[in-house]
């Protein structure tokens, strides 16, 4: 498919593609010229890879103010997106695509490509992958001005999300759908999808899983900048965490919860559970269960105090 096209005439073509892609090198490239990233990120045999690694060199290349390197660069990441094979990878690719093309001016580019991507998203047969795709794609759409059909797009999001059986999965997925509405300034609809996402992972009976579901509400609510909200969701769900019975379970439960609070923004309380998750699976019988648990817990902690 034809989508776009750099308009230069006669020799002045040459120039502006080698000003393009080998004059200028982004702050995070270890020094390599945009041609010698270009031709890096060209040798990547995954098409999908490929495609997301071009576009940020297409965006580091509009913001160098090289607006044809980046056509370019995104004209050749075009190509690697229609190569990626499944359906969802597919879109979030070009969504990425769509905001570039934002960030370059080129609202109609954006709008062709978001596009783009919810025609790759209607062909996900999975409903819960579907309606988080289908947010990520509202943002594509919002990037190209297009708020309207940003917050349809939503709405349509949302009618998949209820045909999600698992309660978990639904919780993930509205809560998604609701920081995209938050992205498009849409804070009306936002609190009301987070509302029915914090009420259905209240409601799940099984600890862990509670625990998991109302973790996912709380870092939406941070993502959206709900910050005493959060903390007080985050709160429920290490609750929830410490009620599971089994202190194989329980490791794992606060564990996945101090990776969200630690993802929020919240390291100090994700050490605090962390503690706990540790003390969890110091307690489980099984020798070989033990040492995996700790193993888990142990390389959260790592990394936590890596900054990572």
């Amino acid at each position: 498919m034809l989508r776009r096209c750099v308009i230069v005439l006669g020799t002045g073509l040459l120039g502006l593609l080698l000003a393009g892609c080998g004059d200028t090198s982004s702050s995070d490239s270890g020094g390599l010229s945009f041609h010698e990233q270009i031709a890096q990120a060209q040798r990547e045999t995954d098409p999908e890879l490929r495609a997301k690694e071009l576009i940020r060199i297409g965006r580091e290349q509009g913001k160098a103010q090289d607006v044809a390197g980046a056509e370019e660069t995104l004209r050749l990441a075009w190509k690697d997106c229609d190569a990626i094979a499944d359906p969802a990878a597919r879109a979030n690719a070009l969504v990425l695509m769509a905001k570039a093309d934002a960030t370059l001016g080129n609202r109609a580019d954006a709008k062709r490509v978001a596009d783009e991507a919810l025609d790759a998203a209607a062909k996900i047969e999975s409903a819960a992958t579907k309606a988080s795709t289908l947010a990520l794609a509202a943002q594509g759409e919002a990037a190209a001005n297009d708020a309207d059909a940003a917050a349809a797009t939503l709405k349509s999001a949302e009618q998949v999300a209820d045909k999600i059986a698992d309660a978990v999965d639904k919780t993930a997925s509205l809560s998604a759908i609701a920081e995209a509405f938050h992205k498009i300034d849409k804070p009306a609809e936002r609190d009301r999808v987070l509302g029915i996402a914090l009420k259905l992972a209240d409601s799940i009976g099984d600890a862990r899983k509670r625990s998991l579901a109302q973790a996912d509400v709380a870092a939406s609510q941070s993502a959206c900048n709900q910050r005493d909200a959060a903390t007080k969701t985050f709160e429920l769900a290490v609750q929830s965490a410490g009620k599971v019975k089994s202190p194989d379970s329980r490791a794992y439960a606060l564990a996945d919860v101090a990776k969200l609070l630690a993802k929020a923004g919240s390291r100090g309380k994700a050490r605090e559970v962390l503690d706990q998750a540790e003390a969890a699976a110091a307690k489980v019988p099984q020798a070989d269960m033990q040492a995996q648990a700790l193993y888990y817990v142990q390389s959260l902690m790592d990394k936590l105090r890596k900054g990572e």
